[in-house]
């Protein structure tokens, strides 16, 4: 019986460890719609506070509640005009990056944009993933840590030359 009891024990720690590491390690998620006129580009101010429900902390650092590894923003972009006969590039740049109001510490931030390069009728699905890099030392840990992250997201339909 003792030894029943230990091993159900063991399991209950090894779980409830393993499952509490995989909810603080969660990926946050936001989704928006954005229509694009052709040659006329939209650009969305995105703040990750106003955005997620926890704190975004570099991979590889001991993590607490709340803490998590990287946010995902999901756009759908479409093509104000349906009567477009040709496909057209399709651009998507991320551009003043800052944390904590300053671009000081902008090149921590890491922001991977996933996309289709051309756009006609149909709709274009945009994920950007945002991970912070590593600090180098920690004056700069102590500087982003539970700072606000900012940047603006630019899409951009034009002609093919």
């Amino acid at each position: 019986m003792k030894k029943l009891f230990a091993l159900l024990l063991v399991v209950f720690l090894f779980g409830g460890s393993t499952m509490a590491f995989a909810w603080w390690d969660q990926l946050e998620t936001t989704d928006e719609n954005i229509t694009i006129g052709v040659g006329e580009g939209v650009t969305i101010s995105v703040n990750l506070d106003e955005q997620t429900q926890g704190s975004l902390v570099p991979n590889g650092v001991v993590m607490k509640t709340n803490d998590i590894t990287e946010v995902e923003v999901k756009y759908t972009v479409n093509l104000d005009s349906s009567d477009i006969n040709e496909a057209l590039n399709f651009d998507v740049s991320v551009i003043n990056k800052e944390i904590g109001g300053s671009d000081t510490y902008k090149s921590l931030v890491d922001i991977d944009v996933v996309s289709d390069s051309t756009i006609q009728n149909e709709s274009v699905d945009v994920t950007l993933t945002v991970t912070l890099n590593m600090p180098s030392n920690q004056t700069e840990y102590d500087a982003i840590v539970n700072q606000n992250i900012t940047f603006d997201v630019q899409f951009n339909a034009t002609q093919q030359d």
